[in-house]
């Protein structure tokens, strides 16, 4: 897609925007909710629930927060996966999907002076606002992640570094279910290059306290066509000699990851050369995955010297983010750098009173939940009149 088409989509997008934000406001709390709780199903909307729901994220332009659950709801079961809860001049409409299967729209309350007539003209503008504009933000949504790669190269090499770290620990927890040992082994070896190199450039930048990353570190993070590269090897050798290690042994790190590379590399370039067995590779995984540990704990302490410094790009407030912004900036990384086309859900699971989850099929404090429900039951009704 050119330039000037891109940007023709996202005016077009940014155009709804707006005429979504002139009819309705998102309900970012429950406290602005009307009482009591309640509504109705009104409309069906002909769309993937989980692309619904990124579409509604970009057009309320939110990190999505589940409002009742944020309020001590409690669920008797899981059939919603996600929820948005808007207002118009009439009353209060929830969007909600239904086991990620169907998008529905339904009234939960009107205003005052607002009309059910009015609430079910609201809800189909809402329908039809949706319906006829997702595939033009699937399109622009692709399209974004790839221009953004390309334009920002250091948010490329943050995306891998996140995307490495989700791919590896699936590929491990899954270890002795799939028997993909060759790609946990690859993508462990992937996932520790990537940390060391983001380690050299903050120890560097704390060194030199720049306020940003200066032209001469681009080579960790970046490689153009034709220019330099700076090969597994030698990023070993650099980092042994730049990174400070507190809490491990800097001779055995290093003594441990050139073994494991050199695992690697036999099982990918002499597999067949050599009597390399393809077990070896998940006892390579089990051995050496630590390894990951101890630089995330590095990496820590060297971006929280940053922050104390006061240089660089890290700010404490981007080491404090809350858990649902922080789960919106992995999914970015993971839809931008391993498959634009991908669409991911970025909610977590309800804790539902009753699931197959548990054991007896309720959640263990149900008993002590009904209990307290029981004795508020009691004191709120009337005493028999004598």
């Amino acid at each position: 897609m050119s330039t000037t088409n891109y940007q023709k989509i996202l005016n077009e997008l940014e155009a709804i925007r707006e005429q979504l934000r002139s009819h309705f406001t998102f309900v970012d709390s429950t406290d602005d909710l009307p009482e009591p709780w309640g509504g109705s199903g009104i409309l069906h909307v002909e769309v993937n629930p989980e692309m619904a729901f990124h579409f509604l994220e970009f057009l309320f332009d939110v990190a999505y927060i589940d409002i009742l659950k944020e309020a001590g709801f409690q669920f008797i079961d899981d059939k919603t996966t996600w929820e948005y809860f808007v207002m118009s001049e009439n009353g209060f409409l929830r969007i909600y999907d239904w086991k990620n299967y169907a998008v529905s729209v339904g009234s939960f309350g009107l205003a005052t002076g607002g009309t059910d007539e009015g609430l079910r003209k609201d809800a189909k503008l809402l329908k039809t606002l949706i319906e006829k504009n997702i595939v033009k933000f699937d399109e622009f949504r692709q399209v974004h992640y790839k221009n953004h790669l390309v334009e920002y190269p250091f948010d490329n090499f943050m995306d891998a570094f996140m995307s490495l770290g989700i791919l590896f620990r699936d590929a491990f927890d899954k270890l002795d279910d799939t028997n993909n040992y060759l790609e946990a082994l690859i993508l462990l070896v992937a996932l520790l290059d990537t940390m060391l190199r983001y380690s050299i450039l903050l120890t560097r930048i704390n060194v030199r306290k720049t306020k940003k990353i200066d032209p001469d570190f681009r080579d960790l993070f970046q490689q153009t066509d034709g220019g330099k590269f700076i090969t597994e090897r030698n990023i070993y050798k650099i980092a042994k000699k730049e990174v400070i290690f507190t809490e491990y042994d800097n001779v055995l790190f290093f003594k441990r990851i050139n073994e494991l590379y050199d695992i690697r590399n036999r099982a990918v370039h002499r597999f067949a050369i050599t009597n390399f067995q393809y077990s070896e590779s998940k006892k390579a995984v089990e051995q050496y995955h630590d390894l990951v540990d101890i630089l995330f704990t590095i990496i820590k302490d060297l971006e929280q010297e940053q922050v104390r410094l006061g240089v660089g790009f890290i700010k404490q407030g981007e080491l404090d983010l809350p858990a649902h912004k922080l789960r919106k900036e992995i999914i970015r990384a993971v839809s931008g750098k391993i498959d634009s086309k991908a669409i991911i859900p970025r909610t977590e699971e309800r804790e539902a009173m009753f699931s197959d989850a548990y054991p007896e099929g309720y959640h263990p404090d149900l008993k002590e939940f009904m209990s307290k429900m029981k004795k508020e039951f009691r004191k709120k009704r009337p005493k028999d009149s004598k």
